[in-house]
């Protein structure tokens, strides 16, 4: 584990902010609002491992030797949750895990810090969206580690990520990190083999008429990363046509600057 997951990112790592003016479809309502990729920025043995360490977990001794990935449940607020398989259904691992949380967010951090400027919150304008007149810097990735399994039609429907508030109240999300742990990219039903579907569709909003195709998709490459702002991006997980689609979700944690500090 000492040299699983070393804090500098592949050579080929590239990241791009989403621009929602210009992508096919075009999203305007949605001009202020963030996500972004990283391609690359873990590799396929590093994502294997992420994978294995996730199913290791679920196995004690005496019991079966297949993984146990549980129904995934739909947040409804106050700490509760409820099985909604009409609108999420897939397998699930919650893995809490913080120094692979620490790795994970030291191969992030450069990229959330100098590609994107979110390392602090509550100066740029599409920051507004976010509400509050407050001063955040970023402290760590979530130690929760939400490993999600999806074959045979699976799917998540539309919704929105809640931010997540500590039990202390002293750090809160305001960012989902997904991290594709398998796939190539590729929508392409007719190829061979391999993952098609479960792709991430960011939707138009419920009160903005829309065409039943008018999404803008990010499709599953293994080692790849979506960053997107909670609370406001309206998106789904498509259903999976072909293979198994695995990802690993997790929040950017933030804490107040308070302003002595400055």
């Amino acid at each position: 584990m000492a040299t699983f997951l070393p804090p500098t990112a592949p050579p080929n790592a590239t990241a791009h902010r989403i621009d929602f003016t210009q992508t096919t479809p075009p999203l305007p309502h949605y001009r202020h609002l963030f996500a972004a990729t990283i391609d690359n920025l873990l590799t396929e043995s590093e994502c294997s491992e992420l994978l294995r360490l996730a199913e290791a977990s679920t196995l004690t001794r005496g019991t079966s030797p297949t993984p146990q990935w549980e129904r995934a449940m739909l947040n409804v607020g106050a700490g509760e949750q409820i099985l909604r398989p009409d609108t999420r259904n897939c397998g699930r691992i919650i893995l809490d895990a913080p120094e692979l949380a620490r790795k994970l967010c030291d191969r992030l951090l450069p990229f959330l810090r100098d590609e994107f400027a979110i390392d602090t919150l509550g100066k740029d304008a599409w920051r507004v969206t976010l509400q509050t007149r407050r001063r955040y810097r970023l402290t760590r990735l979530n130690e929760r580690l939400r490993f999600l399994r999806y074959e045979g039609g699976e799917f998540f429907r539309p919704h929105w990520d809640a931010w997540y508030t500590t039990p202390d109240r002293r750090e809160r999300s305001f960012f989902t990190v997904h991290v594709y742990l398998n796939g190539e990219g590729s929508g392409d039903v007719d190829g061979e083999g391999g993952l098609v579907g479960g792709a991430t569709s960011f939707v138009r909003r419920l009160e903005v008429e829309r065409e039943e195709d008018e999404v803008v998709k990010v499709l599953p490459r293994v080692g790849s990363v979506l960053v997107f702002q909670q609370n406001d991006l309206l998106h789904a997980g498509e259903p999976v046509v072909r293979g198994v689609k695995y990802t690993l979700r997790t929040d950017v944690m933030y804490e107040e600057i308070v302003e002595d500090e400055d």
